[in-house]
């Protein structure tokens, strides 16, 4: 069990930027049929849920296919809330979960 089930399983919905990357890296690896959806700091959600298609040092690619784009988010702590559209390694689908913003880490 790792520590993104923790959260999740006493029903926090807090994660850190890390474990999103570790998502992402892990639905683009093991369950690329599931999709993600966002919030960036100071905007709105966006409408349509997105594959995974990259994940880079600070950032992922994740293509649109409703409006057959792909998105680039260069830095992974801009996002401040995101869902999946299945159940996950611990996470619940359509279910909101908070990133906690980078200087927010004690290490």
């Amino acid at each position: 069990m790792n520590g993104v089930e923790h959260l999740v399983d006493n029903g926090k919905n807090l994660i850190s930027v890390l474990e999103l990357k570790r998502l992402l890296v892990d639905l683009k690896e093991k369950r690329p049929d599931i999709c993600i959806r966002y919030r960036l700091l100071g905007e709105m959600w966006v409408v349509n849920s997105m594959k995974v298609i990259k994940v880079t040092e600070r950032g992922a690619m994740l293509n649109d296919e409703q409006n057959n784009r792909l998105i680039n988010l260069p830095d992974l702590s801009s996002i401040m809330q995101f869902e999946i559209d299945a159940p996950f390694q611990g996470f619940q689908p359509h279910f909101h979960y908070d990133v906690r913003p980078m200087n927010d880490f004690k290490e």
